[in-house]
């Protein structure tokens, strides 16, 4: 009978057994040292963590030496150092850049700005300048450069070359203010705004052009900036009619008087 039993026993089954015990044995053998090897890694995570930090912050390896400005030329870039204030020398992940771009944030002569620290020795300044579109001369007679959002961003002791000059009698020119002076500067044809040679702005928004034509001298009370187009056209009409004054800001009721 044992005889007939062991006959029915699969070929290889005590092979079998011993390699399933030598499976088991490595994977007991990989868990027991599964311990040591997460501590090694770390402990190895932890000092290179702490070397980063000791170069970065205490080390003399790796030092502020210049700032580097992008997006002006090199007498605007020398403006953006003094604004930004960035203090060199030092280890360079101690430079404040959040101070530094609150610094330049406030200056409005830049519609967007970013400050980072670059290695192993450099503070990159990334500015975008602000366009001057138009220049207001307020009340107090100070020239202003304001950009087409109507940001009023430098203050100029005289016009740029090729900048419409503005009177404000508010003191200032808001978005929509300048908005209107752009669309009427542009809707006017060629040799209609050639001729303009005052603009003068009331009430925020309420444009008034000044022509000097062969003719003489004539005012148009443009308006809002609104039906830019169609006021262009009735003015171009109407400096034919007789008066000196050419009243477009409502066009559906144009006058000349």
């Amino acid at each position: 009978m044992k005889q007939l039993t062991r006959s029915r026993r699969r070929p290889g089954y005590g092979r079998g057994l011993a390699s399933a015990r030598r499976r088991f044995e490595r994977r007991a053998a990989r868990a027991r040292r599964r311990p040591w090897l997460v501590a090694l890694v770390a402990t190895v995570v932890v000092l290179l963590a702490g070397g980063a930090v000791w170069l970065g912050w205490f080390s003399s390896l790796l030092l502020a030496e210049r700032v580097d400005v992008r997006g002006v030329g090199s007498s605007e870039a020398r403006v953006v150092r003094e604004v930004a204030a960035v203090s060199l020398g030092g280890p360079l992940m101690r430079v404040d850049t959040r101070a530094a771009t609150n610094r330049l944030e406030q200056d409005r002569r830049w519609v967007d700005v970013s400050v980072a620290r670059r290695l192993p020795h450099s503070v990159v300044i990334e500015v975008t300048p602000r366009v001057a579109v138009l220049a207001v001369r307020g009340s107090s007679g100070a020239l202003e450069l304001y950009d087409r959002d109507g940001v009023a961003f430098r203050t100029v002791a005289e016009v740029p070359d090729g900048l419409p000059l503005v009177s404000s009698t508010t003191g200032a020119a808001g978005p929509e203010g300048v908005r209107a002076v752009l669309q009427a500067l542009a809707a006017l044809d060629r040799g209609l705004r050639e001729a303009v040679t005052d603009v003068a702005l009331a009430r925020g928004d309420r444009v008034e052009l000044t022509l000097e034509t062969k003719d003489g001298r004539r005012t148009v009370l443009w308006g809002g900036p609104d039906d830019a187009a169609v006021k262009a056209k009735l003015v171009a009409v109407l400096m034919a009619e007789p008066g000196r004054t050419i009243d477009v800001s409502v066009p559906e009721a144009p006058v000349t008087r």
